[in-house]
């Protein structure tokens, strides 16, 4: 049974002393370190509310929490309101 532990963690000297283990269970460690990364980056990004699977993307005006669109205090601007904005803004322009 330990050799066969050995074997599949690579400690056992198959064409020299790290070859087997950077073929085996070495190899892992860099999917491991992705894995580890996507998890840091969604726990970094991710709506501040508790228990919200959402990306975060909106700063809450005088705090520092950044949460989803779902969860966002403002109410969402209509199409109307997005296109006079656009037309006062042309217009300033011009």
């Amino acid at each position: 049974m330990w050799y066969w532990i050995l074997h599949v963690m690579g400690a056992d000297s198959l064409s020299g002393p790290w070859y087997g283990f950077w073929s085996g269970f070495g190899s892992d460690l860099g999917e491991i370190a992705i894995i580890g990364g996507l998890i840091s980056i969604y726990r970094r990004h991710n709506c501040h509310v508790k228990g919200c699977w959402r990306i975060g993307k909106h700063p809450v005006e005088g705090t520092t929490y950044v949460v989803c669109r779902q969860h966002h205090p403002d109410a969402a601007p209509t199409h109307q309101e997005v296109l006079a904005a656009h037309r006062a803004a042309k217009e300033r322009d011009a």
